[in-house]
């Protein structure tokens, strides 16, 4: 959560481009014309005059974990920073000033960083903001490992190539430091690929029941990968808070609690960063993991057919020389089991297509994966750019979606329309949530109870795409 002071020229192109990475921004500014862009943006505000008092009512100030200060006038911005730092020691503060010929006042006022109008502002905050965001987190990372004996790393149920890949990734940077570390997961690993990555590339994940999550008391810190919260694993003790968080799905801000916490929303894979990590902790990357860490980004990323970022490309470079080929290709080309295929053709049979959206309701299925793979099946069909299936699986209800529309963010429609019933989360071009069963009612019929998920589903679906057609999402 970012807080900016001053919504003119600077701090309006500060927070457009942070709103467009997935920040949450507060803007403070006594300029009601200069908010209102802002908002418009998706900006929190608050109108306030600083030139009076510095009394701020509704903004805690000791919350913030980057403060910019972006006002035009100078006597202003020393008063947000004196005021900032007396309420905030901790905080990543950039302010910008007149001349050069203030950089040393306003570093002895507590300021991180001093931004000259010679320089291109904007950029060079946001730049500033990001590498020292990342370097804060490298360090707070290894401080806490450094402080641990033992780790127990959880990936979501039913983990994916990202999730398990990630996972090692942290367990070579924990052991790297003498930390004693475990893998763990619920429900299985199901998809036909990656079963095969995980026999070829000789990982050892610790598999449990929902009954025996208490065993993640016996370790000093836990961390959760590739999920922003415990929505969606079954083996997390509720009463627990985890120490790390490392993903790449957007999330709700107050749904994220831990000590640290590294959510790159843009970034196309946690496989990415934690690539980064390792080559910024001066890992050595051996054959199998970097293996694997490729796999996960070319998954997450769809081979680069998603949104992807600077930071994905750079990682598959760095990776690129230490993978071996012949294990990627085998990886890549698993054998599809009669099981999948049964769900891929029961996908195409019961689809209904509505425009440029295609919804296909599958029943009670055995596995998760098998309602991704009909998702991307049902997305190849020709003026399709939405595809939604829906399957049950025990007692939960799974909704996988992707798109190829450029106006749509997919993920935004799942949440919107499905995360207070459950969890949801994704990126622009795919997503998926998860429902208790108990919500849509009871009915010893099977098929009766099948037709009213799909139902309910596809409606609160087209109701939130109606929400997000008029603008109001």
């Amino acid at each position: 959560m970012v807080l900016i002071f001053g919504a003119g020229r600077i701090g309006y192109a500060v927070s457009l481009v942070l709103k467009k990475r997935g920040k949450e921004v507060i803007v403070i500014d006594k300029n009601m014309q200069a908010l209102s862009r802002a908002e418009s943006i998706g900006c929190k505000t608050y109108l306030f005059d600083f030139t009076k008092s510095f009394n701020l009512i509704g903004v805690n100030i000791s919350e913030f974990k980057e403060i910019i200060i972006t006002t035009s006038d100078h006597k202003t911005n020393i008063e947000a920073l004196k005021i900032s730092r007396e309420l905030n020691k901790e905080a990543l503060i950039i302010i910008n000033a007149p001349s050069s010929e203030h950089i040393s006042i306003f570093k002895k006022l507590g300021a991180d960083f001093v931004v000259t109008p010679d320089r291109s502002m904007a950029q060079i905050i946001i730049n500033q903001l990001e590498l020292s965001t990342y370097w804060r987190n490298r360090d707070l990372l290894k401080k806490i490992l450094e402080k641990s004996k033992s780790l127990a790393i959880v990936m979501h149920d039913n983990p994916d190539p990202d999730a398990m890949s990630s996972a090692y990734a942290l367990k070579a940077i924990a052991e790297s430091l003498k930390v004693t570390t475990d893998i763990y997961y619920g429900g299985e690993i199901g998809h036909e690929g990656n079963k095969m990555m995980v026999e070829l590339l000789k990982w050892n994940f610790k598999r449990i029941p929902e009954y025996k999550k208490n065993i993640l008391r016996e370790y000093d810190k836990i961390a959760l990968i590739d999920m922003p919260n415990l929505s969606n694993t079954t083996i997390f003790p509720l009463e627990m808070k985890p120490d790390i968080i490392i993903d790449h799905h957007y999330t709700e801000e107050e749904k994220i609690n831990a000590e640290f916490i590294d959510i790159r929303p843009k970034v196309g894979a946690t496989a990415t960063i934690m690539t980064s990590y390792l080559r910024d902790f001066g890992i050595e990357v051996n054959e199998q993991l970097a293996t694997g860490l490729m796999y996960g980004i070319l998954v997450d990323t769809n081979n680069f057919k998603r949104n992807f970022e600077k930071e994905d490309t750079e990682a598959v470079y760095y990776l690129k020389p230490k993978i071996n080929k012949e294990l990627l290709n085998i990886i890549e080309n698993p054998n599809i089991s009669l099981v999948t295929v049964d769900v891929l053709s029961k996908a195409i049979n019961n689809k209904k297509i509505y425009d440029k959206y295609v919804i296909s309701n599958v029943g009670y299925v055995e596995k998760r994966e098998s309602l991704s793979q009909s998702a991307d099946l049902l997305l190849k069909l020709e003026g399709i750019t939405v595809s939604l299936v829906i399957g049950i699986i025990e007692d939960y209800v799974y909704v996988s979606a992707r798109s190829r529309d450029q106006v749509i963010d997919i993920s935004k429609i799942i949440i919107k329309a499905f995360s207070k019933m459950g969890s949801a989360g994704g990126h622009m071009n795919f997503a998926a949530a998860k429902v208790s069963l108990g919500a849509f009612g009871y009915s010893e019929d099977k098929d009766i109870l099948v037709k009213i998920v799909g139902d309910t589903i596809s409606e609160y679906f087209f109701k939130t795409i109606r929400l997000n057609n008029k603008g109001s999402i």
